[in-house]
């Protein structure tokens, strides 16, 4: 029998050890939540809003979404990082671009996810549709490996679209004064 006293106690630990195990069952979300809270605080202000939202949705794509959604999200969010410490010329743009990619793939991985909870329901009986199911399958499953290739293809293109020549205020100084020293 277990003393009285000690039953809050015993309460506090199984409250801990039952949040270590949801910790390392999402252990990606919690990886993802530092690199979105980056994104999210180096938005611009007029973005920061749509940012919030694009983190919160990756956030919540990424908890309940299956593989490889909640790893390719992280993936995303760390290039978008990479992509917005290296851009100099246009970083409100790139800050849009991560943000409207995260975006774009944390819907399609909740839509991901709602298709795969109701496929079961959808082709119950119906040979000819359970045969276009598994083509739809198929082509929804190669879809989420391609939107972030497509996603790190736009922000390579958008780092790569200007020559690391100077940072643009310095450029802007050199219009100006035409080269010369003063």
């Amino acid at each position: 029998m277990i003393h009285p006293i000690l039953l809050p106690f015993l309460w506090i630990i199984n409250g801990f050890l039952a949040l270590i195990y949801l910790l390392a069952d999402h252990f990606l979300v919690v990886l993802l939540v530092f690199p979105l809270l980056y994104l999210s605080l180096s938005a611009p202000s007029e973005q920061r809003p749509w940012s919030a939202g694009a983190c919160l949705l990756s956030l919540l794509a990424s908890a309940f979404a299956p593989q490889p959604v909640p790893l390719l999200l992280l993936l995303m969010a760390l290039a978008g990082v990479i992509a917005l410490r290296l851009e100099r010329m246009n970083p409100i743009s790139a800050s849009w671009n991560v943000t409207r990619g995260l975006a774009l793939y944390a819907l399609a991985g909740l839509g991901f996810t709602a298709y795969q909870a109701f496929r079961p329901v959808l082709g119950s009986g119906d040979p000819l549709l359970a045969t276009g199911q598994s083509y739809l399958s198929i082509l929804i499953s190669i879809a989420m490996y391609l939107l972030p290739v497509g996603y790190l293809g736009l922000l390579v293109q958008a780092l790569f679209a200007h020559p690391p020549s100077a940072a643009p205020e310095q450029l802007i100084q050199a219009v100006r004064t035409r080269g010369r020293r003063s």
